[in-house]
């Protein structure tokens, strides 16, 4: 296990690091379960990096599973991002943030969708309205993330993803005597949505929209880079219905990694 995740507090962990190799590119990361999988079987994204970058970063890991977007930019979890951006003796030098996914599946993807009507095509089962106005809820989440970054240390790159297309099997997180999931298929089922083609499609649709939201804003705001993520993993690489195998986690810690590396030349 890497030396990040184990002994002392995660604040501790990272002022000591600094302290004994102060040329350590610091990284914060924040967001869901993309970046908090606790399973040791099936290390997720910043496992990987931290494994990969070993003494050439240092990690403070603040994300959660279940986490959304738009509850992280908000409340306490916001006011701890604020203290942690604006501390010069931590000077963070780039954020991966992982967020938005739980703002559409789950109980959340319930009300963005309408009843199933035969005859009806996969676009009519999804509410327009509903789903326009919760990408712009996600939206203004990350306009405020960029907005805590600009005001507390602007200098500090972030990057972001937009997960991969996930597909709604129904496959949930089983550990013994305890099932997490699924968070698609069920509610898409509760719709009369049943056909696997349409459920994926719709699920396919979502995902894109939201992968277009992190391009506009990888444009429109300077330090922010976007880690193109979608189209990476095949179908046998998804270990349930939202999260990738330990192999699938890997190739997606490497596209990280590749963005890390080419924004920090020479750092990693």
């Amino acid at each position: 296990m890497p030396k990040e995740l184990t002994g002392g507090t995660p604040l501790s962990r990272f002022k000591q690091k600094i302290q004994r190799l102060p040329g350590a590119l610091r990284i914060l990361t924040e967001g869901d379960s993309w970046f908090a999988f606790p399973l040791p079987s099936r290390p997720n994204i910043p496992d990987n990096l931290i494994a990969t970058f070993a003494e050439k970063a240092a990690w403070l890991r603040l994300e959660g599973n279940g986490d959304e977007a738009v509850e992280i930019l908000k409340g306490e979890q916001r006011n701890r991002l604020r203290r942690l951006l604006a501390d010069d003796a931590l000077g963070f030098e780039a954020l991966l943030f992982s967020g938005g996914g739980n703002d559409i599946v789950g109980e959340d993807l319930l009300p963005l969708l309408k009843d199933f009507v035969p005859g009806a095509d996969w676009r009519s089962c999804i509410d327009q309205e509903r789903f326009l106005r919760r990408m712009d809820q996600i939206e203004a989440a990350y306009e405020e993330l960029v907005d805590l970054r600009d005001d507390h240390r602007p200098g500090c790159v972030i990057f972001t993803h937009a997960y991969d297309l996930a597909i709604p099997t129904g496959k949930a997180i089983k550990l013994p005597g305890l099932k997490v999931g699924p968070w698609m298929q069920p509610y898409l089922s509760q719709r009369g949505i049943d056909d696997p083609a349409m459920q994926r499609q719709i699920i396919r649709y979502m995902l894109e929209q939201f992968g277009e939201l992190m391009s506009k804003l990888e444009k429109r705001h300077h330090g922010i880079v976007y880690v193109r993520t979608q189209g990476t993993l095949d179908d046998t690489q998804w270990g349930d219905e939202l999260h990738p195998t330990a192999a699938g986690f890997t190739q997606l810690a490497k596209l990280f990694a590749t963005a890390l590396i080419a924004r920090f030349p020479g750092r990693l």
